[in-house]
């Protein structure tokens, strides 16, 4: 049997002291290590046209939620259905690295057990993605 994972190490789910709930390594993870990898059985993509008719097909609250947890990226809006959906974004002290060529992303640095999984969102999401623009706008303020 054929197992497929989007996230290529043990994780769990804890309280962020980035924000909200974030993903934790639940083992030790060597630095270039692969952390995520997109797969096709695990991630769902939608295009622009099919975001705009979900958009239009579902409750408000609903689109609320897959916006929280979606990212986009080279026009196509993602949304990943394992622990990766809730990696924070951080800034400069992240330790995870997008490897955008190959759709993956890997350990910047060793990584120690129970340590928070943080990517920089400015480094895969296009410069619209509603995150960025956020993170823009608290920047600013």
């Amino acid at each position: 049997m054929q197992v497929y994972r989007m996230l290529k190490v043990r994780t769990y789910l804890d309280v962020s002291a980035v924000h909200g709930i974030g993903v934790y390594a639940d083992e030790e993870v060597p630095k270039g290590a692969v952390i995520w990898e997109f797969n096709p059985h695990v991630d769902l993509v939608y295009t622009p046209e099919e975001w705009r008719s979900l958009a239009t097909s579902i409750s408000a609250q609903s689109l609320a939620a897959l916006k929280r947890y979606s990212y986009k990226e080279n026009g196509n809006y993602y949304l990943c259905l394992d622990n990766a959906q809730f990696m924070n974004h951080g800034a400069s002290l992240f330790n995870v690295e997008n490897c955008r060529d190959a759709n993956r992303m890997l350990a910047r640095r060793d990584i120690r057990k129970g340590e928070e999984l943080l990517c920089n969102y400015f480094e895969y999401s296009d410069s619209d993605d509603e995150h960025l623009l956020f993170l823009q706008a608290a920047m600013i303020s």
